[in-house]
């Protein structure tokens, strides 16, 4: 893989491909390599704490073995905390303008489908405009939860702005509601001009795409789907990693069977992807991915 001009890497696919291992393996080469390096993972059952032995629940921390690497793990709960704290009352001042509610709608709005991918794509967006890393390594959640999410970011927020400039318009009650600080109206615009700039961030030239997937029906389908979806929102796939190829020389019967089986989907995705956007092939390796010695192992296949 040739990843070194990207400063955003995504790696997508179903769950239990190996997106968490290859994730860790690349943010460990970028980072060997001088780049500084944010390694996030929003994956609801993440593995980054037992790959590097460290909790990295909820808490940003150097991973110090590896100059310039810094990691951590957002799960639903941490994401919706983080939520709240700073769209809560944007959202309760919203609302309230044109609903008799209290400010429980923020924990109501918060257990919305989609609102921790909503909010991740923020958290990804304010390291991006930060300047504090080289390059930003997200373990996605499986299987197209971010995918989801930009087709519910494009629309609702559209339609909650528009809908909200009507009702204001028709009762005529802006400045009735201007008790200070932003108006509604000024608050749903940022919304939307945040909509844009997640928009123009995913498209960017320097953010790929890595699909992670396994030689097996289920898997490549799915990598169809995630590659057709990732293009047709104008975003670039950097490359394709086929996880867990048995080797079909193995003093084993069982082994070279599922060998053969998995050669067509290795030769299918070869032939489709090979030269654009490129394949890289991942032994299933005899040992678990726990600690540095094991991504060395990985970052040998991944980027020779």
């Amino acid at each position: 893989m040739k990843l070194d001009n990207y400063k955003i890497v995504m790696f997508c696919g179903k769950g239990g491909v190996g997106k968490s291992t290859c994730a860790s393996a690349t943010a460990v080469y970028l980072a060997n390599k001088g780049k500084k390096v944010l390694l996030v993972s929003s994956d609801p059952m993440p593995s980054l704490s037992d790959i590097f032995g460290l909790n990295l629940r909820g808490e940003l921390k150097p991973i110090n073995e590896v100059k310039n690497l810094y990691a951590v793990e957002l799960t639903h709960d941490i994401i919706l905390d983080l939520w709240k704290k700073e769209f809560g009352e944007e959202v309760y001042r919203v609302v309230s303008s044109f609903l008799p509610v209290g400010r429980e709608i923020i924990d109501y709005v918060a257990g919305a489908p989609g609102i921790d991918e909503e909010f991740m794509l923020n958290y990804i967006l304010k390291a991006y405009k930060s300047g504090n890393y080289d390059v930003i390594v997200w373990d996605t959640a499986p299987a197209g939860g971010t995918l989801n999410l930009l087709r519910l970011e494009d629309k609702f927020y559209r339609h909650l702005g528009e809908a909200a400039k009507l009702y204001l318009r028709v009762k005529g009650v802006l400045e009735q509601i201007k008790r200070g600080g932003k108006d509604p109206l000024s608050i749903i615009n940022s919304w939307r001009k945040l909509v844009n700039e997640v928009m123009e961030m995913l498209r960017a030239e320097t953010t790929g795409a890595v699909i992670v997937t396994i030689p097996e029906a289920l898997s490549v389908n799915q990598l169809d789907r995630i590659y057709e979806e990732l293009t047709s929102f104008r975003m670039k796939v950097a490359h394709i990693v086929i996880n867990g190829i048995l080797s079909d020389d193995l003093d084993c019967g069982f082994c070279r069977k599922r060998a053969q089986m998995q050669k067509k989907y290795v030769d299918y995705t070869v032939k489709k992807y090979g030269k654009n956007p490129g394949v890289a092939l991942l032994p299933l390796l005899p040992s678990e991915i726990k600690g540095l010695n094991s991504l060395f192992e990985i970052i040998k296949y991944l980027f020779k």
